[in-house]
């Protein structure tokens, strides 16, 4: 066989992988029947006890339940792999808002954390869509909640200095400096959004280190 197998284990995307190094992997047990399969060709995602030839079941071990349901039928966006911290699978087809999956992941960003509350309110189905809708809520709702601190921050800084407590010089160098925390804090937000935007458009569950492990929690 000389397609290209990715493999789906762990929630990460692995491959591609020849058809040899994928049963060499199978034999040393780092595959197990459960993990999903997929080639060009195929119409979806298979367990891998059900991909001829790769896995002989012990007839004494009963067969585990199928997992994550989604994939079933469900074949990837693209044939290249995804990369760390991104899970390519089950982000085709519709959402239950009855917009692409991938539209419904983008728009949850187009206005942060607010979309993100509509989104996730009105996604039954996609777990694509909940995920970058909890993302864009923990993402930019965090980086709302900062940029209002620094506000409260400054503007005590300044009632302070002008009830007479004095240090005007140093009150203005802590403004100037927290003013620019504050343009550094909405550079990143826009850079943020363009990028999530962009990742979610390409059927990829990007997650950011620290707001997509709590989102993908959250929805656990």
């Amino acid at each position: 066989m000389s397609r290209q197998w990715y493999l789906y284990k762990d929630q990460q995307q692995q491959g591609p992988f020849s058809w040899d190094k994928l049963v060499e992997q199978a034999r040393a047990h780092s595959i197990e029947p459960a993990d999903m399969i997929w080639a060009e060709g195929m119409e979806g995602w298979s367990r891998a006890d059900q991909v001829e030839g790769l896995i002989t079941p012990d007839p004494k071990t009963p067969v585990p339940p199928p997992v994550n349901p989604q994939f079933a039928g469900s074949a990837p966006a693209a044939a290249s792999p995804a990369g760390p911290g991104v899970v390519a699978a089950g982000a085709s087809g519709k959402s239950s808002t009855g917009m692409e999956a991938n539209i419904a992941g983008l728009l949850c960003y187009i206005l942060g954390w607010i979309t993100g509350i509509i989104f996730l309110l009105i996604e039954r189905d996609s777990k694509f869509v909940k995920f970058h809708a909890m993302q864009s809520i923990v993402t930019f709702g965090g980086l709302t909640v900062l940029q209002i601190l620094v506000g409260i921050v400054t503007s005590l800084i300044w009632s302070i200095v002008l009830r007479g407590a004095g240090a005007w010089a140093l009150a203005g160098t802590i403004t100037s400096l927290l003013g620019i925390l504050s343009t550094i804090i909405w550079l990143a937000t826009l850079a943020l959004a363009v990028l999530l935007m962009i990742k979610a458009y390409q059927h990829e569950t990007f997650k950011l280190p620290i707001a997509g492990k709590i989102a993908e929690k959250q929805l656990q």
